[in-house]
């Protein structure tokens, strides 16, 4: 390793940080209750995996925009309840990031008012990433 991955690498330490704290915090990896080893593992493999996907859509799809923060904020906030066979509320709390992630999805997760097509097409969106945005644009 040269000098400058050396500094790189070590500038970084403080995402493995924010990794156990997220962990702690947001998902509740402690205290742990467990008696188990296969359960005590598997709590913290899912902890895992969790930080592992949350840290994917941080950085290969919202292109390291929002802060880790931001996405389990909206993650835990983000509710809607039904008033009818076809009709839900919005009940999330607004935030710049909602806004700013519905104008690049496309989807209506700004909007009070949703229909169910509304939601199907929320449940069903597939995000690209980064690397799949500059393919797609390369080819046209």
């Amino acid at each position: 390793m040269n000098a400058a991955d050396i500094y790189k690498a070590y500038h970084n330490l403080w995402r493995i940080e924010e990794s156990f704290r997220i962990m702690k915090s947001y998902l509740d990896a402690r205290p742990v209750y467990l008696q188990k080893q296969e359960t005590i593992t598997g709590h913290f493999l899912i902890c895992y995996l969790s930080v592992t996907l949350l840290r994917l859509l941080q950085f290969k799809v919202l292109g390291d925009k929002y802060s880790s923060e931001e996405i389990m904020n909206f993650a835990h906030s983000f509710d809607v309840t039904r008033i009818s066979d076809r009709n839900y509320i919005n009940i999330a709390r607004k935030s710049e990031f909602i806004t700013k992630l519905s104008e690049m999805t496309g989807l209506p997760i700004d909007n009070l008012h949703l229909k169910e097509s509304d939601i199907k097409s929320i449940q069903n969106y597939r995000f690209k990433t980064k690397h799949q945005n500059n393919s797609k644009t390369a080819k046209k």
